[in-house]
């Protein structure tokens, strides 16, 4: 049985805030686009994006549905992880929205076997449940944003940003002159006077600190700005 019952009375009863749709957040925006190659603008758009699903995602909850992140929309999924690291703006973000912290609750193997065997009690295969589970998601993001979100996220977005795409855009962390530089071990640590220690551990991590012109990460400071401190 579907959870959107009257597909058009939801949709009347659903209002996104003219404030909530015009929120935006610098910082997350920059920490975003320093671990992925994106230009500024889609990456603003996947912050309104990310803003809708937490949204639809609370006001789903009020009807006993938990939405989940599919593959189509993982790019909104990293956004969040993203927005969820400036943890006071955060919370702040929600409590001014909802009233309330949205958790972001993580799914493991371990989970999955859990699930499996509560299914398998009540009869139900996984892949029963989860084609109904998306279904119902499906059914209640249409009922609220319409087939054109729909089509975005889950078309779009599925194509724009497939596993296989979202690993080329995704940035090196490390600058590559780190490559170049002998790692530091317990073995080499032996024996070192404490000043000895601090230059070696300067010396191990400089290339991640420093520009070198080349082959920068998201740690570099070409990369980095002062947007986090």
């Amino acid at each position: 049985m579907s959870v959107v019952t009257d597909r058009q009375s939801d949709a009347i009863s659903f209002v996104y805030p003219s404030d909530l749709s015009r929120y935006e957040h610098e910082g997350v925006i920059g920490k975003f686009r320093d671990e992925w190659d994106v230009e500024e603008a889609e990456a603003l758009d996947i912050f309104s994006e990310m803003k809708k699903f937490l949204y639809v995602s609370e006001y789903a909850q009020k009807q006993c549905v938990d939405l989940e992140i599919d593959e189509p929309i993982l790019m909104i999924d990293k956004m969040w992880h993203h927005f969820i690291l400036f943890t006071n703006d955060y919370e702040k973000f929600c409590d001014r929205f909802f009233g309330k912290m949205l958790h972001h609750i993580p799914f493991c193997s371990a989970h999955l076997a859990q699930k499996i065997k509560m299914l398998a009690q009540s009869g139900i295969t996984l892949s029963d449940y989860k084609r109904d589970r998306l279904e119902k998601q499906l059914q209640i993001i249409g009922a609220t944003f319409g087939n054109e979100t729909l089509k975005k996220w889950y078309v779009q977005y599925g194509n724009k940003y497939s596993p296989e795409k979202m690993n080329m855009l995704q940035r090196p962390v490390y600058h590559s002159e780190l490559e170049k530089t002998g790692p530091i071990t317990l073995k080499n640590t032996d024996g070192m006077t404490e000043e000895d220690l601090v230059r070696g551990i300067i010396r191990q991590i400089s290339p991640s600190m420093f520009c070198g012109g080349h082959g920068c990460g998201i740690y570099c400071t070409c990369n980095s700005s002062n947007l986090y401190t």
